[in-house]
């Protein structure tokens, strides 16, 4: 233990800035070079450090381990002082790697928060944590150069408070090592050196890998999609369907318009004909998925076309958060092998393929002008950005009772102007996944955290007043210390709810009216717009907290996205019965590693076989569950090699970059979907074989 003592000293003793990675503005408040951390990493077996390694230089060796088999950082690491961990890594192997950082909090055996990185397989990455991140206010991270996804998880832990840090490179689907070089903990950002070399051919397939139907070159691409364009002209529907897509079998009142029923046996979505229908969607039905251009990162593309021109439609640019230039191989491809009229030609295979494949609705994030293309084919929509205000209350909650948030709501549901006469829409869905809802997340006692003054602290303030009368008798009662209600306004008051067990429940309580008002006041503006088509709910992640249940109300179906190998019945059941809704399903997919990408997604199977039989389990479970009234799975196109504007790079498509599809997925879908309204109806039971499930690589 001395000599881990002194080679750490030694180590924040050095003057030198990061001559051994790569240059950096910043001194390092703290350096520990591959033998330092080997000496730390005791609980790894087989950890050792390398002299020569792929980083070009000693680097430290971590085999893949399950979490907690880590490296332990020294407990005396100048946390409070540092704004970035950075190290230099790499993993090997043939499918992406993922970086766990967990910090612990004093006195507490589980981490308070942890930090997943996403490595490229066989690239040499310079990793950089934002210790902002601390806070719990940031789930997904920024990309920097060669990076992958980074994902945080957990509550928010003061830089004073951590206790101890663990390190290591997460085990997943089989056989992997890390090469870990010199760590540093800096002032300031690092630069993020990468080689100048390209990772995908032309055609945006990763180029050193090779697999079964991967495309050789332009000529056979043109003459793949030729082929498939003149097959997916002749396709319809099933003759017992109608146009809609529902089953001619069972029959309502017609209206018009989608809309839901319960028969006294299960729930139902009936199409604008009167006709049954259980809804087989496909998410992000697009001209191709995009790859982000992270500045630092252009070589690893290779030579692009140019940006004016013919390929000009293949380029674009992300706003907000993951600002970056993008670039869509999907798209491009479309360009090459139909030509000028590529958009018309790839509405017209693609149409004809959702139809051969049996799905019946266009389902979110789907390129708009594909959507209200003749002959039409039902089809959701996300609404816009969410209405929000200046000040957040914890991530991403808006100030719900300031009068901003309200004339936010009344311009956000105009959106639904150009759609309300639209018989072809099914309904729309309000946002996705928002992030105060990762987790049972206690949001008014986070809101007291920080940002006083807000007016949904003053409505607090006046519900607290009403229920105790006096200040005195408040302050008792939560016994924080406090004396008077105006401090719930202007104080920062922390960890109110783990302090005071009478905090605790009316923070809670309180919590519940956030919620309300948060999806009901612009809930309320899109039904004053558009009181004909469904409101579809929020696509919630999963069903984190009861503070979910209390959004109901303003919904007429309430939709999760569920990354399960089977759709979750028991929370399927216990939605439907405290909400009286019928449930969707937004999301769900399964990736291999047999084929163009390195990432599964967050369920990884053994083969392209295993996710058709991954599908046809998955949708005939729900379609056979009498409150699910639809499944629909992301995504059509796989995403890109070089990973999407948060990093991920999953092999999830029904077709790959090249709009070649998976025939092992595409044979299974279409038995299943020709088949539902049977399972639907009881008539026939259900799949029950389970897919080969792997661990997933790429969260």
């Amino acid at each position: 233990m001395r000599s881990i003592r002194l080679a750490f000293a030694v180590a924040l003793a050095m003057p030198a800035a990061l001559a051994a990675g790569g240059a950096a503005a910043e001194r390092p408040l703290a350096r520990l070079n591959p033998s330092a951390l080997a000496a730390l990493a005791r609980d790894v077996p087989g950890a050792r450090v390398v002299a020569d390694s792929p980083l070009g230089g000693p680097a430290l060796r971590l085999p893949a381990t399950p979490p907690g088999r880590a490296l332990r950082l020294p407990d005396t690491l100048p946390w409070e002082n540092a704004r970035f961990l950075a190290f230099d890594a790499r993993s090997d192997g043939d499918f992406s790697g993922e970086v766990l950082v967990r910090f612990f909090a004093r006195g507490e055996a589980e981490p308070r928060l942890s930090v997943s990185l996403g490595l490229f397989p066989r690239l040499k990455t310079r990793l950089s944590l934002p210790l902002s991140a601390l806070d719990g206010q940031t789930i997904f991270l920024p990309r920097t150069p060669g990076r992958l996804k980074g994902v945080v998880s957990g509550r928010r832990l003061a830089r004073s408070d951590i206790a101890r840090v663990e390190l290591q490179l997460k085990e997943t689907a089989g056989p992997q090592s890390l090469d870990l070089g010199i760590l540093w903990l800096l002032g300031g950002e690092p630069e993020h050196p990468l080689a100048a070399l390209p990772l995908v051919d032309p055609l945006g397939q990763w180029a050193e890998k090779e697999w079964p139907g991967k495309t050789r070159d332009e000529a056979q691409l043109r003459g793949d999609l030729a082929a498939a364009l003149d097959e997916a002209r002749r396709a319809s529907f099933p003759e017992g369907w109608s146009r809609f897509g529902g089953t001619k079998a069972r029959t309502f009142a017609a209206t018009g318009f989608f809309r839901v029923q319960h028969d006294g046996t299960r729930w139902w979505l009936v199409d604008p004909e009167g006709h049954g229908f259980w809804s087989t969607g496909l998410d992000s039905v697009r001209p191709g998925e995009t790859a982000a251009i992270v500045p630092g990162a252009e070589a690893l593309f290779g030579a692009l076309p140019p940006r004016e021109g013919a390929f000009a439609a293949a380029y674009g640019e992300r706003s907000g958060q993951w600002q970056s230039q993008a670039y869509s191989f999907g798209l491009a491809n479309l360009v090459r092998a139909f030509g000028p009229d590529w958009r018309a030609l790839w509405t017209d295979l693609t149409k004809g393929r959702l139809r051969a494949w049996r799905f019946n609705t266009v389902a979110n994030w789907s390129d708009a002008d594909f959507q209200r293309a003749k002959p039409p084919l039902p089809y959701v929509i996300p609404m816009p950005e969410y209405p929000s205000t200046s000040l957040l209350l914890y991530r991403d909650f808006p100030d719900v009772f300031a009068e901003e948030f309200r004339d936010g709501a009344r311009r956000w549901a105009r959106h639904l102007e150009g759609y309300r006469d639209d018989s072809s829409l099914v309904g729309y869905f309000m946002r996705n996944e928002p992030l105060w809802a990762f987790g049972a997340n206690n949001l008014a006692a986070e809101m007291l955290e920080a940002n006083p003054g807000s007016a949904t602290r003053r409505e607090l303030a006046r519900r607290l007043r009403a229920k105790y009368a006096t200040d005195e008798a408040w302050a008792k009662a939560w016994g924080l210390g406090l004396d008077s209600l105006e401090q719930v306004v202007t104080d920062v008051v922390s960890r109110a709810a783990d302090r005071s067990p009478a905090a605790k429940d009316d923070l809670w309580a309180f919590s519940k009216e956030m919620v309300k008002a948060y999806v009901g006041i612009p809930a309320q503006e899109c039904r004053s717009v558009d009181p004909h088509h469904l409101n579809l709910g929020m696509r919630y992640a999963w069903v984190s907290s009861d503070l979910l249940y209390e959004s109901a109300e303003s919904f007429d179906v309430f939709t999760i996205n569920s990354y399960r190998m089977v759709p979750p019945r028991e929370v399927v059941a216990e939605v439907a019965r405290r909400t009286g809704k019928p449930v969707m399903i937004g999301e769900f997919h399964f990736g291999a590693l047999d084929r163009g990408l390195p990432s599964t997604g967050l369920r990884g199977v053994a083969s392209q076989e295993e996710r058709g039989v991954a599908y046809r389990r998955y949708v005939e479970a729900a379609a056979a569950d009498p409150n699910v009234v639809g499944a629909h799975y992301f995504v059509l196109n796989d995403q890109e090699v070089l990973g999407r504007f948060d990093g991920e790079n999953f092999q999830i498509g029904f077709v790959d970059v090249c709009h070649r599809p998976y025939p092992e997925l595409v044979d299974a879908a279409i038995r299943t979907h020709e088949g539902i309204y049977d399972v639907v109806q009881g008539r026939v039971k259900p799949f029950d074989r389970d897919a080969r499930e792997i661990p997933k690589v790429g969260f």
